[in-house]
């Protein structure tokens, strides 16, 4: 076995693709960095400046409707509101308190419909954050050029890569995975090796999942090198603090949070490489498997494909938002309506038992093969 897994990451490492994904994943990882503010006061200050605009504009839209006079107030005190956090910060004062006050009168206009913008879990989900900052007289922690190495890996994967980007990059990553009866003369030859299916198996799948953490890891490597030198590697103990709908406050440090992601990422990374096992059963071209794997991916993102009910329940497509099962954040809430009501542990065991039935019909399936 030892054999078959060096010839796999031999060829690997010489597979073009697999360079053009490390230096795609460097760019995403990186690039986040140079569109955050010189200082969370900077983002602060640039945020409740638009806030304030938007409800500014928004009262003067009304002043000539005799019957908006009601709304031209919530408009005028979510202005002025504003205009005290605005003062806070630039005073150096403490802003959570007038910021909490803010974000109430802000959900309680769009709770009335006079106000249109943001989801009202979103906006709850603001006040949760600032509501345990104040009682926990800790500061809220916002995304900023000073941050540490784990802090910003924490915000890469909470907010700007999705789950789906990773497991498109797996997929390619595996694309030749397991080799057609016609492939050339040197995989011919390795899968001729005196070694039984499950260990060729075996031996693909540690080299296709080993493989793909190093590279999640490289891509990570510059940046995060940078930022240890710059503001220090920081504290896996660090909290992040959420809502997951809207009522719940969630509480976790950034271990919990890089523990259960990178968990739950393993085992659809292990379902989709078994998925494709059964798929190169019945489809010999590798570009024809990896379209039929990206395009279920990219379909799982409408909720329209696949219906609810119990089976749509334990379907594992439907949980590819894992930021908001974990820790109850997503930037895509509105396009998902299915995975808002399972927990982690649920989750996980859903994933297991999806990995441990594909692995078996995968498995069986080979044993009908000549070849891998």
């Amino acid at each position: 076995m030892k054999t078959q897994i060096i010839f796999e990451y031999k060829r690997i490492i010489r597979s073009k693709l697999i360079w053009l994904i490390l230096c795609g994943l460097i760019i995403l990882t990186t690039l986040p960095y140079f569109s955050l503010p010189s200082s969370d006061k900077g983002q602060l200050l640039y945020e409740y400046r638009l806030e304030k605009m938007t409800a500014q504009q928004s009262y003067d839209s009304l002043k000539n409707i005799p019957k908006a006079h009601k709304t031209m107030k919530t408009m005028e005190k979510i202005n002025n509101d504003a205009e005290r956090v605005v003062t806070a910060l630039k005073n150096n004062q403490n802003y959570e308190k007038k910021a909490l006050t803010y974000w109430q009168s802000v959900q309680t206009a769009t709770e009335s419909g006079q106000l249109q913008g943001e989801q009202p879990v979103t906006i709850q989900m603001k006040i949760d954050r600032l509501s345990w900052a104040v009682n926990h007289k800790k500061r809220a922690t916002v995304p900023n050029k000073h941050m540490s190495a784990v802090a910003y890996l924490v915000y890469v994967l909470w907010e700007n890569i999705s789950t789906i980007v990773w497991l498109v990059a797996f997929s390619l990553i595996i694309i030749n995975l397991y080799i057609p009866e016609n492939g050339e003369p040197g995989r011919k030859l390795i899968n001729q090796l005196p070694l039984t299916k499950w260990k060729k198996i075996l031996a693909k799948s540690i080299v296709a999942l080993t493989s793909f953490m190093v590279i999640a890891i490289v891509s990570f490597t510059p940046i995060l090198i940078f930022l240890i030198i710059k503001n220090k590697f920081g504290s896996l103990d660090q909290l992040l603090i959420s809502t997951a709908n809207g009522q719940t406050i969630i509480a976790q440090s950034s271990y919990t949070y890089l523990s259960n992601i990178i968990l739950l990422s393993l085992l659809l990374m292990i379902i989709i490489l078994f998925f494709q096992l059964i798929v190169v059963h019945f489809v010999k071209q590798s570009l024809t498997q990896i379209g039929i794997i990206i395009g279920i991916l990219i379909a799982s993102q409408n909720t329209s494909i696949f219906s609810k009910g119990i089976i749509a329940n334990w379907f594992p497509l439907n949980y590819l938002d894992l930021n908001r099962i974990i820790i109850g954040k997503s930037d895509i809430t509105n396009l998902f309506t299915n995975n808002g009501d399972v927990s982690t542990e649920k989750l996980t065991i859903i994933l297991v038992v999806w990995s441990l039935g594909l692995i078996a019909l995968g498995t069986g399936l080979s044993y009908r093969r000549k070849t891998l």
